[in-house]
């Protein structure tokens, strides 16, 4: 059960907030009523016995680390099945928002070097060495007199010389800042924390981050010189760079000393490259993505592995797109066939007029007001401007007048979408059970709240059928993968509704795991995110599981997320998630090699179309802070509707409403 505020831990520590919760338990902040200052804990669950051995061996050795750039762990414990780790809190900024405010100079990304290395050379240079196999711009903390510290330990590792090909454990993948060995089994070493360590230098000074490693190793991109984009980079600098991240381990400095020494000019420029030279071409579009954390929308929480030292400060970490490994393919039953059409599936969707969707209930009217742009009611989003904090549904008219707040409580609601009818809004949020994330409804006017799924694991990313009848969600009920289900449900007017039995399915027949599905607008086909045997993510579509079709058989598009149907049938739209940056585009369901780029600005994501058609809402971190925005399908107008200090996303068009 989680701490509740208020509560007393191990009687010591009083808890004052939930910072984050992660895949294996928890991060708060509480106070040390024995020291009288505030702290982290993090909260591990794990009831295996080595686990447990193992914990208690890492958390030792933490707690003897002292170094500046490091937080110390001041106590660790375990009360029943849980594992707690208590360390400094520290406050701050971390580097990967501090650069978005305003992009650091040469020289100063090159004294955090020096910071960094020094912490990474003790670590790497303890009679058993740490190695962090997480560095990042997101997991260095900056505080206010300028101090670094290098936090989130979650995926830290014992490096033991005799078991250097085979140590196991969670590793980090972050794309762009990740090196080539730590994707697979090969072993990890010192040389692999030295790669990330240049990469979040190379990102924090040319505001790029590097191309990711597997696809710079398959050919598909070159790693450009950190001069292209910065031309005072210095020769030597340059060089350094590209050498620590060579993709082959035995090409990387020694030890990240040597690196150091290479950065600050004491070492020539051929000598530096004698190791690894980088050839120069123009970079492609073809790119890994960010995977989104599904459970907290942009909140991602660090938290595999047992020395989760976690994300310390502020009200956890601000990740807008974290990757997440691909699960495992889950053990699961045969599961039941649900035809989602009558008629024989199509390669790809004919260009005719859309069929009319069978209609749902019969719509109450609620007011007299005309239709808004787009033909829209109103727009529902979530935010936090209430309290900074906690993600509640708000709707706003069109133009983004007269924002109200749907939901109140705790608990961050994410993943809003109307139904057909205009008349209610389902939504993902946990449902206090201790299950996990569960899909909700609720009246367009706030009542009527109802829990639609109360299930073990996280459903989230709930899209109505067109017909009303059925919601297409994405569940990790099922082994712990991402499986698209389909629920049947009615909602009569005006009573609660019938939620029925949920299925799992598969539109690729492979059961990898599948995710954003989104219906076509006559609610016969649903298009999906597949990641097949790991691979990253592609777009399939189709009308009967187990029976889609891939949509871009060129393989171009790779690495999409956030997928939207137009109401003609004639587009869709979805984020491209890149090194460094995501953006819109749209691309014709009949010709998947026309894809149009929408947006420019480096951080937009989430696109939805107005029930005319014409228009797309979105979010947007353009100016540093995510904002919903409205453009048209061309691209073009581009509004910022919110404008506001909390964080606006997720938005959603209402079907009008008479």
């Amino acid at each position: 059960m989680p701490l509740q505020p208020g509560s007393v831990l191990a009687s010591r520590y009083e808890i004052e907030d939930k910072l984050g919760r992660g895949g294996m338990g928890a991060v708060y902040l509480a106070y040390d009523q024995t020291l009288n200052m505030r702290v982290a804990v993090k909260e591990n669950l794990n009831v295996n016995p080595e686990a447990e051995r193992q914990f208690r061996k890492e958390a030792e050795l933490l707690a003897k680390l002292r170094h500046p750039h490091l937080p110390r762990v001041t106590d660790y414990f375990i009360l029943g099945d849980q594992q707690y780790l208590v360390m400094d809190y520290i406050e701050g900024i971390d580097l990967h928002a501090r650069a978005a405010q305003r992009r650091p100079s040469v020289d100063e990304v090159l004294g955090w070097a020096k910071d960094l290395g020094s912490a990474l050379t003790y670590l790497h240079s303890r009679p058993q060495p740490i190695i962090h196999r997480d560095i990042k711009p997101s997991n260095v903390k900056v505080q206010p007199d300028g101090t670094l510290f290098l936090v989130d330990f979650g995926i830290a590792k014992i490096f033991e010389s005799d078991q250097a090909a085979t140590t196991t454990g969670a590793r980090g993948l972050t794309p762009g800042f990740s090196p080539p060995e730590q994707y697979g089994g090969a072993r990890t070493d010192a040389r692999s924390d030295q790669y990330a360590l240049s990469a979040t230098l190379y990102s924090l000074m040319t505001g790029h981050s590097p191309p990711d490693s597997i696809e710079r190793m398959l050919n598909k991109q070159q790693l450009l010189p950190a001069s292209t984009y910065i031309p005072e980079v210095a020769p030597h600098v340059d060089a350094a760079l590209e050498r620590a991240m060579a993709i082959d381990m035995e090409d990387r400095f020694p030890d990240v000393a040597t690196f150091l020494a290479a950065l600050g000019g004491e070492l020539a420029v051929e000598t530096i490259r004698a190791a690894a030279v980088m050839p120069t071409v123009v970079p492609t579009v073809v790119a890994p993505p960010r995977k989104k954390s599904r459970r907290l929308g942009v909140f991602a929480i660090g938290g595999a592995g047992l020395i989760g030292l976690i994300i310390l400060g502020g009200a956890g970490a601000l990740a807008l797109g974290a990757f997440k490994p691909p699960a495992p393919s889950p053990t699961v039953n045969v599961p039941v066939v649900i035809e989602i059409t009558s008629t024989p599936e199509p390669t790809q969707p004919p260009d005719t007029p859309t069929p009319e969707p069978t209609a749902g209930p019969e719509p109450t009217a609620t007011s007299t007001r005309a239709p808004g742009l787009g033909g829209a009611g109103r727009i529902v989003f979530v935010s936090n401007r209430e309290d900074n904090r906690t993600l509640q549904l708000w709707t706003m008219d069109t133009d983004g007048s007269d924002p109200a707040q749907l939901t109140f409580g705790p608990g961050d609601k994410v993943h809003p979408r109307w139904s057909p009818d205009g008349q209610r809004i389902l939504y993902s949020a946990d449902g206090g059970n201790d299950l996990g994330l569960d899909l909700f409804v609720i009246n367009a006017d706030g009542t009527g709240l109802q829990n639609l799924t109360n299930s073990v694991g996280d459903d989230t990313e709930g899209r109505w059928n067109p017909r009303g009848n059925s919601i297409a969600f994405t569940s990790t009920r099922i082994g712990g993968s991402e499986v698209i289900h389909l629920m049947p449900i009615e909602c009569p007017a005006g009573q609660p509704c019938i939620p029925g039995e949920a299925k799992a399915i598969t539109m690729t027949g492979t059961y990898a795991p599948e995710s954003s599905a989104a219906w076509s607008p006559d609610g016969g086909q649903l298009v999906v995110i597949a990641e097949i045997r790991g691979a990253l993510g592609r777009i399939f579509i189709g009308g009967t599981p187990g029976e889609g079709q891939r949509f871009d058989r060129r393989d171009n598009i790779i690495g999409a997320d956030d997928l939207d149907w137009s109401p003609d049938g004639k587009l869709l739209s979805f984020t491209w998630y890149q090194p460094g940056f995501n953006e819109i585009y749209a691309v014709p369901v009949d010709d998947s090699t026309r894809t149009q780029r929408l947006t420019k600005t480096v951080g937009n994501k989430q696109a939805t179309f107005s029930p005319d058609g014409l228009f797309l809402a979105f979010t947007s971190t353009r100016d540093q802070n995510a904002e919903i925005y409205r453009m048209t399908v061309s691209g073009a107008d581009q509004v910022n509707l919110t404008n506001d200090p909390g964080l606006d996303q997720m938005p959603d068009w209402q079907p009008y409403v008479p």
